[in-house]
């Protein structure tokens, strides 16, 4: 069997052979499936297999399905076996029923989960993934019957016919099972798009669906980005029995959780794979052909440009770039590499940090800007906030992906009072900054939800937030002058072929197996006697280290040695002098 037949496989095809053909499918070219990132739905078809990918914003209450069930034929009593597993619909004819007290149904759990487009997620890497998503449009027929209920209403239906003889069904039950109009009324929404989405950053172009999940479900984790592929379900008939039912009075949690199809479609998963670095550039042998000394050294030279002709700035930049907590110890999250950049240039029509993140755009798979001011610090919700009334987990600017680089421009801030929620806010952002961990509002309690958000704060003095290093801006007064004139010279040395490759070598220092061998222990030790003795402590012990780890990465090196060692106490010297002076 060749890859490509599985794009024309129906859900019940599937099942006949599911362990085999997910075996075939892992191994197979995903990009041989629509996209549903960049796909038009209407050229799309239901039942058809498809990929999303995008970060677990919430999740769902769990569901119960049939995955086998007994259709019963009215007139002739005739009975026939049909599975629900990875379909919204059974087909059914009107004289038919399902028998629910037959030996032969077997319920089953599902867990659905709420994905949207990655936070942040760049134009580069858009473009490139959405020219590889090329794949065959197959015109599988719809199905016409629910048997996906909530755990809540399937209990209360099944206590609804307790008493029943084995061959009554319920009225709902029964409409369930018969055919339902093929054009649904108009439906009437209380809420906005926007609303709906729930993006935790605004993204024109961002998807969501609700990915319902039949195994290895508690391998999924919220915030983590993750590739599913599997049967796509946008019947409009989804929302035509929510909304115009006489079940539902289309209440708010309802029309939370089963949102249009045309808006929020769903797939029935699979299976699924976990984006390792969101970096479509960078694949998985990537690494021993990465020339890390030269690309080094051709990427400094632009981010020294960029910063001015300042190349301590520039290696401190490059090296939080490469950062990314590699380990967590008690409350400690080791590798984090939070960077403040003060004395930046003030003057309105240079407007310096804009393009400064306009570069870490093009370099980084994803990123978010955020000018500080007192207004946007006391409107902007910041963190996730549990919603009782929809049962849903509301979106913050925080709830972002691992290694989201966030910039943080606190050079639009201006005198003014922080109300509370702006304190709150405040105090959150700092405790990512030094824990990266944030935690989020359940009303009656805080829950703590670990992360990876790479923080880039530019001020005018020191920043008001904490970070892991602050490095003071020493511009040249020439690149001042001609610092648009720069700006152009950049993008023209910066060329499609160099740049791309400046994209995956950020991404391949992280995948550098670096470890501190035995040998430098001693060296180690004995270094920190003399730093005690000149009154530094155990902290100036470990941003050391840090650099020193982050030093070897750039160089595409596993180890650190005495050479490095002195490299990372001269530039760290560098960088306290300017704080000092």
């Amino acid at each position: 069997m060749s890859p490509m037949n599985l794009t024309a496989y129906t859900p019940e095809m599937w099942i006949e052979d599911e362990e085999n053909l997910t075996n075939l499918l892992q191994n197979s070219s995903w990009e041989l499936f629509p996209m549903l990132n960049y796909s038009d739905l209407s050229g799309l078809r239901e039942g058809q297999i498809v990929r999303f990918k995008g970060m677990v914003q919430d999740m769902r209450t769990p569901e119960y399905y049939l995955e086998k069930c007994v259709i019963t034929n009215q007139g002739t009593k005739e009975q026939k076996i049909k599975h629900g597993k990875y379909l919204e619909f059974i087909k059914c004819q009107d004289n038919e029923v399902i028998d629910f007290y037959s030996k032969d149904t077997v319920r089953k759990e599902l867990q659905t989960f709420y994905v949207i487009s990655t936070p942040g997620e760049n134009q580069w890497v858009k473009d490139i993934e959405s020219k590889k998503s090329i794949g065959p449009v197959q015109d599988n027929p719809p199905a016409n019957t629910s048997l996906k209920r909530s755990l809540d209403d399937e209990t209360t239906s099944m206590m609804d016919v307790d008493d029943q003889p084995s061959t009554s069904v319920p009225l709902t039950v029964k409409r369930q099972c018969n055919a339902v109009p093929d054009q649904p009324k108009p439906l009437k929404m209380d809420m906005s798009t926007e609303y709906l989405l729930n993006f935790p950053v605004e993204d024109k172009n961002g998807r969501a669906c609700l990915v319902k999940m039949y195994k290895s479900e508690s391998d999924v984790k919220l915030n983590e980005v993750y590739e599913f592929i599997g049967f796509l379900s946008v019947d409009p008939k989804l929302s035509h029995e929510i909304y115009c039912g006489e079940e539902s009075e289309g209440d708010l949690e309802d029309q939370v959780h089963n949102p249009p199809p045309s808006l929020i479609p769903r797939i029935h998963c699979v299976t699924f794979r976990k984006s390792k670095h969101g970096n479509p550039l960078v694949g998985d042998n990537e690494l021993d052909k990465c020339n890390f000394e030269v690309i080094r050294r051709e990427l400094l030279i632009a981010l020294t440009q960029l910063l001015l002709g300042d190349e301590v700035a520039a290696e401190y930049l490059l090296y939080h770039m490469i950062s990314e907590v590699y380990v967590r110890k008690d409350v400690m999250a080791l590798g984090k590499f939070s960077l403040n950049l003060s004395n930046i240039p003030m003057a309105e029509d240079m407007k310096y940090v804009e393009k400064l993140y306009e570069f870490v755009q093009l370099l980084v798979p994803k990123s978010v800007y955020f000018p500080l001011t007192v207004e946007s610090i006391n409107e902007k919700t910041f963190i996730p906030k549990k919603d009782y009334d929809s049962n849903r987990l509301n979106s913050g600017l925080l709830q972002l992906s691992a290694n989201t680089s966030l910039v943080l421009d606190e050079t639009k801030l201006q005198p003014g009072k922080l109300d509370q929620a702006g304190i709150t806010a405040v105090r959150a952002i700092a405790k990512v900054i030094n824990t990266q961990t944030l935690s989020y509002d359940f009303n009656y309690y805080p829950v703590d939800f670990e992360c990876d958000i790479k923080f880039l704060i530019t001020s005018e003095g020191k920043s008001l937030l904490p970070s892991d290093c602050h490095v003071v801006l020493q511009p040249n007064e020439e690149h001042l002058a001609t610092f648009n004139e720069i700006i152009v010279a950049l993008k023209h040395f910066l060329k499609p072929e160099l740049l791309n490759e400046c994209r995956k070598y950020l991404s391949m220092c992280k995948l550098v197996a670096y470890e501190i061998e035995e040998n430098m222990h001693t060296f180690i030790q004995e270094k920190f006697v003399e730093m005690r003795q000149k009154g530094e402590t155990a902290e100036d012990l470990h941003n050391i280290l840090v650099l020193n780890r982050l030093i070897c990465l750039s160089y595409g090196k596993n180890a650190m040695n005495a050479d490095i060692w002195e490299r990372a106490c001269k530039l760290e010297e560098k960088r306290k002098q300017r704080i000092s002076s």
